[in-house]
């Protein structure tokens, strides 16, 4: 899959486990996280490394892995 799917997927999945979703199905946050890390060569504006961050501190926040 492109960079710019793979980055929309992580965006989606964040959104899902943020809300406890009962259609989160297999996400987890340690592969949104491996998702949003594998679509961040092209990020002139920071935009990306600012959302893996955000992913990472709500990954600490839920106590999950």
């Amino acid at each position: 899959a492109s960079e710019d799917f793979r980055f929309s997927a992580a965006a989606a999945s964040f959104a899902l486990l943020l809300r406890d979703s009962q259609y989160k199905a297999g996400a987890t946050w340690a592969t949104t996280l491996e998702l949003a890390e594998g679509a961040m060569r092209h990020d002139p504006s920071g935009y990306r490394a600012e959302f893996v961050d955000l992913v990472r501190k709500a990954r600490g926040l839920s106590g999950r892995p």
